[in-house]
């Protein structure tokens, strides 16, 4: 499984330059398309390009402009139509397609000047999750597994993972997200449909209760930052002593409640997760209620600076054939284009997966 994945990168890699210009001008074409249909739809309903595009990307695909208490007008959905018609997305490659509407969420993120959890997240990061994915879940007889993203945001990470694990494995996927910035949530709803990727979405706070629980997998990137509602935290294990509780802490928690015995969690978190003032409560909780089977930093490569890296944990609830791993692996995951580097981390993924996941039979 893991060597269709290296292979799919090294050889995305290695195209000819005449297919990567290809790829290129059809990826621009359809993203000039979306930018220019997007504009016209934010001018007219007086909206965020974020809110537009959103929207858009519905019209593009039925092809048809959506009307609500008559905005746009019949005239300006005319127009609209008119240029809809001309188009048809489901004639592009999903790659390329995806890529493009990457490119207008990114310029989504710098109209609307977006906050710093708000943006999407990176393809490689979705790569590397699939990686890991495929590695601990190898030897398991279940092909069949819910995944639930709790801050799915964009949907990118959740997407690309899912993308990634079909190219290379038998697993079959039912998604879930969860957010509560609605925006974000019609964003990923969209971007999923274009690709389709089939998402459940609910809107709610992730630390509240769940509607639905017993998942395989819980896969995050995590926001970053305090939790403002003191009263929401009180029976959770990783609040605060004193003052607002990470959100970041909180929300592992509450996936880690909701992963079935012996479930995953694969989180992306800050890299000085183990050294902040509120470090101490999280390590009292990871002992007591999960396995932490792994601790890997992201390539430094990903981030604009030392302070900005982050690292990818694994942690397994107990139960079911769980069990602490003999030994955590911990380390930081190579750079993708590094071949040789690649293929060592691949062995020692799969004998620290051998050494720690015993799945029944």
């Amino acid at each position: 499984m893991l060597n269709k994945i290296f292979s799919a990168n090294i050889l995305a890699g290695t195209a000819t330059q005449g297919d990567g210009y290809m790829a290129q001008a059809t990826t621009q074409q359809i993203f000039k398309f979306v930018d220019q249909t997007t504009e016209q739809l934010q001018k007219i309903l007086n909206v965020s390009y974020r809110d537009a595009l959103s929207e858009n990307i519905f019209n593009i695909l039925a092809q048809k402009t959506y009307q609500e208490d008559g905005y746009p007008t019949q005239e300006q959905a005319q127009k609209l139509n008119e240029s809809y018609q001309k188009f048809n997305l489901k004639t592009y490659s999903i790659t390329d397609i995806k890529r493009a509407l990457e490119f207008a969420i990114v310029k989504a993120q710098k109209v609307d000047q977006l906050d710093v959890n708000l943006l999407m997240t990176p393809d490689v990061i979705g790569t590397l999750c699939a990686l890991v994915i495929a590695e601990i879940f190898r030897d398991n007889s279940q092909s069949h597994l819910e995944v639930m993203d709790p801050t799915i945001g964009t949907g990118n990470l959740l997407i690309e993972t899912a993308l990634e694990l079909k190219k290379s494995t038998t697993l079959n996927l039912s998604l879930h997200g969860i957010d509560n910035d609605d925006s974000l949530l019609t964003i990923a709803a969209a971007l999923s449909q274009a690709v389709n990727e089939k998402i459940d979405l609910y809107h709610q706070d992730a630390v509240a209760d769940w509607i639905i629980s017993d998942y395989d997998l819980v896969l995050a990137d995590l926001p970053v930052g305090y939790y403002p509602m003191d009263d929401n935290t009180l029976d959770f294990q990783t609040r605060a002593q004193k003052g607002h509780s990470y959100a970041h802490h909180l929300i592992i928690e509450q996936a880690m409640k909701n992963v079935r015995p012996g479930g995953i969690g694969i989180f992306i978190v800050p890299a000085q997760i183990f050294q902040t003032n509120q470090a101490k409560t999280l390590a009292h909780w990871l002992v007591s209620s999960v396995y932490l089977q792994a601790v890997l930093s992201l390539p430094q490569t990903l981030f604009a600076s030392e302070a900005a890296t982050k690292s990818l944990i694994v942690l397994q609830r107990h139960g079911q054939t769980s069990q602490q791993t003999p030994q955590v692996l911990m380390g930081e995951i190579p750079d993708l284009g590094n071949t040789s580097d690649i293929i060592k981390f691949k062995n020692q993924l799969q004998n620290w997966s051998q050494k720690t996941f015993k799945w029944e039979k």
